[in-house]
């Protein structure tokens, strides 16, 4: 292998994870933001997050007032966020077997959630987020690749 190519290689890799990276850590700081406004100015936390959420208290996690994102939503960005952080340590074929693996658990979970109200629960739906929200971590890392 010629010196050039290795350095190639080695250089694209390097701006691939770089890309993830950053990509992964605007993603991550969505929910720690909402984290954020939820304890220190609700309101504003609220009116931030309502283009990207439903934000339905019965469905968002508890701590002075509801979250300004709902348990999905909040899975979603902490699954893509850390997930995209570690996505350039494994290789392409395992990223594509964790993908569908994700979307199949979110979908066996989401249909049984309709028949078992156990699984109709907050903690839940933060499972179907992390799942699905690493999945895409991977994809994009795929994409990029």
């Amino acid at each position: 292998m010629s010196p050039f190519y290795t350095g190639a290689y080695w250089f694209g890799s390097l701006v691939g994870r770089r890309k993830t990276a950053i990509l992964s850590s605007l993603v991550l700081a969505i929910p720690l933001t909402a984290l954020t406004f939820s304890l220190f100015a609700p309101d504003f936390g609220h009116l931030l997050f309502s283009p990207i959420c439903h934000q339905n208290p019965s469905r968002s996690f508890q701590s002075a007032t509801a979250l300004p994102i709902c348990s999905r939503c909040l899975g979603l960005y902490f699954g893509f966020g850390l997930a995209g952080l570690f996505a350039p340590t494994f290789p392409l074929r395992f990223s594509q077997r964790f993908l569908m693996a994700g979307v199949f658990v979110s979908l066996i979970l989401a249909g049984l959630g309709l028949f078992v109200s156990a699984l109709d629960e907050n903690y839940v739906r933060l499972v179907l987020g992390l799942a699905v929200g690493s999945g895409f971590a991977f994809l994009v890392k795929s994409i990029l690749k």
